[in-house]
């Protein structure tokens, strides 16, 4: 449509050019050639090249020097021979023409030029007249809205620029409206939305200008618009992430004040809070590394927040604990409420690890109870859950390990179970204290349980291992010293686990010692371990008999084990077997 109407004003331009030519022509042959007068007539020679200058400015030279020679042969042929006047006169035309060329020019470039800077401009620019009919839309303000500058061309303003507050409920002002009702610059910075023609929704921020002429009258509004959704977006991203854990999802400690100094109006008493924590955390980190850690605190945070109402207030306090602010909740509601948590925790599956929460409540009634002591109540309840509850959490995180091990491995349990065996028959012999044939049967049973860390692929290896596999499996006392050292009563057989490879001639690994360096109850289970693999059939090896594996021992007694060990082993256990 622009372009047909581009079309039909260059017609009609060249049509009153033609005229005005003609006529121009007739005037100076009736005035020249008739009547002898050869100057009047080329003052309206200066109207063509103006007309041509402005609206075909391309050929305003070529029509003054057109004019000019017509001139002076007009003249000559009315004179019969050359003047100097009319020659100057073809000059001053063609100087006109070019002044004019270059004027023209030179404003042609101005006005190219602020085009394209209003196109290419960051913002969204819309410009409106009086009517609020636009007359100017730039790049930005097309691909924003939907609408090409040609499409919006005369439409009313409010019908290309959809304007809008984020929330439906809300009313947002209309910045060209408030412009031509203030005559005053209008900026709107908060919540504006706008919808392009094709649905989508930009958030936006814009300002309004009024468009002033050189008599200071209002012609009109100027808007600029940028898109803010992105930045909306980051902010939203980052006011999130300071009320909220970035692992779970829940509220942080930096919330949780705020929510407590809000509770603590008064108008939501009773105000309940329960504390959890979560137990063998470490454990199941060392076992199976800080993902399923993860994952266990992952699963807690969804059962707790099940377990709660919207109402309420679920916080990762930090690490492995949690709290839960309660309002309007008394004391036998938040019973109810911890024993629910507590039967989901119990029913919930986790794929490595057990998932335990140990809690602890209380409930504060009136604004003249210290929130302080509040929390130390609860917090005091639930570290006494949690001693009670620490033996048979680790005996079954432990079962769990070990449950995963033999999961990779088949072999592992039948070795642990007989090297286990043959200790207890050695630390019999040599009269053992019972609490140090207690530590030895959980030694025998868990000496290996470092090897959950290490791949089925590597464990099961047909063959020779790579240094770097070897490296691998040579880990696995130290982690299973982890795993294992998760409480002062445990840590004899922590370490016992550490050293059950270390050697006698002080070759072995994790730590280098020599001789009684070295832990009774590791070089114990040294011999015990040593003796069931050399028995046993492997991937990477045949079993042998049972004395070969006796003489086997008795070779390296005094450097790969304890000589005296190797000896009861062999001249008092070994027959009984």
């Amino acid at each position: 449509m622009e372009k047909i109407q581009i079309t039909i004003n260059s017609q009609i331009r060249l049509v009153l050019v033609s005229l005005c030519l003609v006529a121009i022509i007739f005037v100076a042959i009736y005035f020249n050639y008739y009547r002898g007068i050869d100057v009047v007539y080329t003052h309206f020679f200066y109207v063509a090249i103006i007309m041509v200058g402005l609206w075909f400015k391309r050929y305003v030279i070529h029509l003054a020097i057109l004019l000019g020679v017509f001139h002076i042969i007009l003249d000559y042929l009315s004179n019969g021979y050359l003047l100097p006047a009319p020659i100057l006169r073809g000059c001053i035309f063609l100087f006109v023409a070019i002044v004019m060329y270059l004027l023209i020019t030179r404003l042609e470039s101005t006005h190219e030029n602020l085009d394209r800077i209003l196109k290419s401009v960051g913002d969204g620019i819309i410009v409106v007249d009086l009517d609020k009919r636009v007359t100017m839309l730039n790049m930005v303000a097309e691909d924003l809205t939907g609408w090409s500058f040609t499409e919006a061309r005369g439409k009313i303003f409010n019908e290309v620029f959809d304007l809008a507050h984020e929330n439906p409920e809300y009313y947002v002002l209309n910045p060209v409206d408030e412009v031509m009702r203030t005559d005053k610059p209008f900026e709107l910075t908060n919540h504006a939305v706008i919808t392009s023609r094709n649905g989508i929704k930009v958030y936006i921020e814009d300002s309004a200008t009024p468009v002033k002429d050189s008599e200071g009258n209002t012609t009109g509004v100027v808007l600029i618009f940028r898109d803010v959704s992105e930045r909306k977006a980051q902010n939203a991203k980052i006011e999130y992430l300071s009320f909220h854990d970035q692992l779970t999802g829940l509220y942080n400690r930096r919330y949780y004040e705020e929510a407590r100094e809000r509770f603590e109006d008064g108008s939501q008493y009773p105000l309940s809070i329960i504390m959890g924590d979560v137990n063998g955390l470490k454990m199941t980190n060392d076992a199976f590394g800080h993902l399923a850690g993860d994952s266990l605190l992952i699963a807690a945070s969804q059962v707790l927040t099940h377990c709660c109402r919207s109402t309420d207030v679920v916080v990762r306090w930090g690490g492995d604990e949690f709290v839960m602010l309660l309002p309007n909740t008394d004391e036998e509601t938040v019973k109810k409420r911890m024993s629910n948590m507590i039967d989901a925790v119990v029913s919930c599956k986790v794929d490595q690890g057990i998932l335990s929460i140990s809690f602890g409540w209380a409930t504060k009634h009136s604004k003249t109870e210290p929130f302080t002591e509040l929390f130390k109540k609860a917090e005091s309840m639930m570290y006494k859950n949690k001693l009670k509850m620490k033996s048979e959490v680790r005996q079954n995180t432990i079962q769990s390990i070990m449950y995963t091990l033999y999961e990779k491995s088949a072999v592992e349990k039948i070795h642990a179970e007989r090297v286990c065996y043959y200790c207890m028959r050695i630390a019999k012999e040599m009269n053992m204290k019972e609490i140090e044939l207690e530590q030895l049967r959980w030694t025998g049973m868990l000496h290996d349980i470092g090897k959950v860390t290490i791949d089925k692929e590597i464990l099961e290896k047909k063959g020779e291992l790579t240094p770097e596999e070897w490296n691998v499996i040579k880990k696995h006392p130290e982690t299973g010293y982890h795993i294992i050292n998760s409480a002062p009563e445990m840590v004899g057989i922590a370490t016992a686990i550490l050293c059950h490879h270390e050697r006698w001639d002080g070759k072995g690994y994790p730590k280098g010692l020599v001789g009684e360096e070295i832990p009774i109850l590791s070089r114990i289970m040294a011999v015990g371990a040593s003796y069931d693999t050399i028995l046993s059939e492997r991937t990477y090896k045949k079993a042998k008999t049972k004395s070969e594996a006796l003489q086997e021992l008795q070779n390296y007694a005094g450097t790969q084990f304890d000589p005296q060990i190797v000896s009861l082993f062999v001249n008092r256990v070994a027959n009984t077997l």
